[in-house]
């Protein structure tokens, strides 16, 4: 049930994104939270909740990927290469910390706590080097508030 409603919340969506971008967010917002009802629902199936587990490490690796290109390339900090790396791996670690951290394990079938505390510690990490980019847009934690320093 919750499926079929986040599809077609996310093409109801589409729909008026041209013409009504307020009114679009919010029904994105809705399918994000029916969609996650899904995912949580499913995390009590243990097939379902080894393919969000290894979905959640795909992210984390992919966000580490990213910040060991910045290392190897060695960009200027406040440079665009810089800015740009920062960012792209900002973007990953907000999904990681926004989304998928709001699934809790209630089955104790997967390891998302330990995950939760890894992608927390790299999203501060990530940050450091955000805002060494100089990037102009609110930085969050990874819990989701917005840093006000």
């Amino acid at each position: 049930m919750f499926m079929d409603d986040w599809k077609a919340l996310i093409d109801q969506a589409m729909q008026i994104e041209t013409t009504d971008t307020i009114g679009a967010h919010g029904i994105y917002e809705s399918a994000v939270r029916a969609a996650l009802a899904d995912s949580q629902m499913l995390l009590g199936d243990v097939e379902a909740a080894a393919i969000i587990e290894a979905l959640y490490g795909a992210l984390v690796a992919y966000s580490q990927t990213v910040m060991l290109r910045m290392k190897a390339e060695d960009p200027e900090v406040g440079g665009p290469d810089h800015a740009f790396r920062a960012g792209q791996a900002y973007g990953v670690s907000c999904i990681l910390n926004h989304l998928i951290d709001r699934l809790t394990d209630v089955a104790g079938i997967t390891a998302l706590g330990a995950l939760d505390d890894f992608s927390d510690m790299l999203h501060d990490e990530i940050i450091v080097q955000a805002r060494a980019a100089g990037l102009t847009v609110e930085l969050l934690d990874a819990k989701g508030e917005i840093l006000l320093d």
